[in-house]
Protein backbone atom coordinates (compact mmCIF):
# COMPACT_ATOMS: atom_id res chain seq x y z
CA UNK A 1 0.00 0.00 0.00
CA UNK A 2 1.20 3.45 -0.51
CA UNK A 3 3.01 4.72 2.64
CA UNK A 4 0.45 7.26 4.40
CA UNK A 5 3.41 9.02 5.91
CA UNK A 6 4.88 9.89 2.32
CA UNK A 7 1.55 11.29 1.88
CA UNK A 8 1.21 13.55 4.55
CA UNK A 9 4.75 14.45 4.19
CA UNK A 10 3.91 15.49 0.89
CA UNK A 11 1.06 18.00 1.74
CA UNK A 12 3.19 19.34 4.48
CA UNK A 13 6.16 20.25 2.29
CA UNK A 14 4.16 21.80 -0.53
CA UNK A 15 2.57 24.42 2.26
CA UNK A 16 -0.90 23.66 1.26
CA UNK A 17 -1.63 22.68 5.07
CA UNK A 18 0.15 23.80 7.93
CA UNK A 19 1.40 21.36 10.31
CA UNK A 20 -1.55 21.30 12.91
CA UNK A 21 -3.97 21.14 9.42
CA UNK A 22 -2.02 17.88 7.99
CA UNK A 23 -2.68 16.13 11.16
CA UNK A 24 -6.17 16.38 10.94
CA UNK A 25 -6.38 15.75 7.50
CA UNK A 26 -4.11 11.97 8.43
CA UNK A 27 -7.24 9.90 8.27
CA UNK A 28 -7.92 11.53 4.16
CA UNK A 29 -4.62 10.80 3.50
CA UNK A 30 -5.19 6.96 4.73
CA UNK A 31 -8.74 7.04 2.98
CA UNK A 32 -6.97 8.43 -0.52
CA UNK A 33 -3.84 5.52 -0.43
CA UNK A 34 -6.37 2.67 -0.38
CA UNK A 35 -8.25 4.73 -3.44
CA UNK A 36 -5.16 5.14 -5.20
CA UNK A 37 -3.85 1.60 -4.75
CA UNK A 38 -6.50 0.40 -6.24
CA UNK A 39 -6.56 1.97 -9.34
CA UNK A 40 -2.62 1.37 -9.49
CA UNK A 41 -1.44 -0.71 -13.34
CA UNK A 42 1.57 -2.11 -11.08
CA UNK A 43 2.18 -1.98 -7.31
CA UNK A 44 5.92 -1.24 -8.15
CA UNK A 45 4.75 1.94 -8.85
CA UNK A 46 3.50 3.07 -4.84
CA UNK A 47 6.35 4.95 -4.43
CA UNK A 48 6.47 7.23 -7.54
CA UNK A 49 6.34 10.84 -6.48
CA UNK A 50 3.41 11.44 -8.81
CA UNK A 51 1.62 8.41 -6.81
CA UNK A 52 2.14 10.55 -3.69
CA UNK A 53 1.25 13.54 -5.62
CA UNK A 54 -1.85 12.00 -6.32
CA UNK A 55 -3.07 10.84 -2.99
CA UNK A 56 -1.95 13.53 -1.47
CA UNK A 57 -4.30 15.94 -3.82
CA UNK A 58 -6.92 13.65 -3.08
CA UNK A 59 -6.44 14.01 0.65
CA UNK A 60 -6.44 17.81 0.75
CA UNK A 61 -9.99 17.87 -1.91
CA UNK A 62 -11.67 16.17 0.55
CA UNK A 63 -10.16 17.78 3.93
CA UNK A 64 -10.80 20.79 2.24
CA UNK A 65 -14.62 19.86 1.20
CA UNK A 66 -15.16 19.05 4.80
CA UNK A 67 -13.61 22.44 6.32
CA UNK A 68 -15.73 24.57 3.61
CA UNK A 69 -19.29 22.56 4.87
CA UNK A 70 -18.08 23.30 8.42
CA UNK A 71 -17.68 27.38 7.74
CA UNK A 72 -13.84 26.35 10.07
CA UNK A 73 -11.39 27.15 6.74
CA UNK A 74 -12.92 30.38 5.99
CA UNK A 75 -9.90 32.87 6.99
CA UNK A 76 -9.55 36.87 7.04
CA UNK A 77 -7.84 39.06 7.78
CA UNK A 78 -8.39 43.20 9.55
CA UNK A 79 -6.30 45.77 10.11
CA UNK A 80 -8.16 48.91 10.61
CA UNK A 81 -11.07 49.26 8.17
CA UNK A 82 -9.53 46.90 5.42
CA UNK A 83 -10.90 43.82 5.85
CA UNK A 84 -8.74 40.87 3.01
CA UNK A 85 -10.64 37.52 2.80
CA UNK A 86 -10.63 34.59 1.12
CA UNK A 87 -14.00 33.00 0.28
CA UNK A 88 -14.62 28.91 0.79
CA UNK A 89 -15.16 28.77 -2.80
CA UNK A 90 -12.12 30.19 -4.08
CA UNK A 91 -10.38 27.45 -1.53
CA UNK A 92 -12.20 24.84 -2.45
CA UNK A 93 -11.22 26.05 -6.04
CA UNK A 94 -7.67 25.71 -5.51
CA UNK A 95 -8.33 22.28 -3.96
CA UNK A 96 -9.96 20.68 -7.01
CA UNK A 97 -7.30 22.40 -9.08
CA UNK A 98 -4.30 20.62 -7.23
CA UNK A 99 -6.37 16.96 -7.52
CA UNK A 100 -7.02 17.06 -11.07
CA UNK A 101 -2.88 18.47 -11.67
CA UNK A 102 -2.19 15.66 -9.28
CA UNK A 103 -3.66 12.97 -10.74
CA UNK A 104 -3.17 13.98 -14.25
CA UNK A 105 0.55 13.41 -13.72
CA UNK A 106 0.09 10.48 -12.14
CA UNK A 107 -2.35 9.15 -14.98
CA UNK A 108 0.64 7.04 -16.89
CA UNK A 109 0.68 4.93 -13.39
CA UNK A 110 -3.12 4.28 -12.76
CA UNK A 111 -5.93 2.77 -14.56
CA UNK A 112 -8.97 4.77 -16.07
CA UNK A 113 -12.01 4.27 -14.02
CA UNK A 114 -13.73 6.49 -15.24
CA UNK A 115 -14.19 5.57 -19.22
CA UNK A 116 -16.58 2.75 -20.16
CA UNK A 117 -16.33 0.97 -23.58
CA UNK A 118 -19.38 -1.15 -24.61
CA UNK A 119 -20.36 -2.72 -27.90
CA UNK A 120 -23.59 -2.01 -29.55
CA UNK A 121 -25.25 -4.41 -31.49
CA UNK A 122 -27.27 -3.11 -35.00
Amino acid sequence: MINVWSVSQMLEDTGVLAPEDVKKAMPFCLSACARISKRLKDVKHEDEPAVINACAGIALYTYTLLQCGSGENFSSFKAGDVTISKSESAILESAVNFRDEALLQASEYLTDVDFVFKAVEI
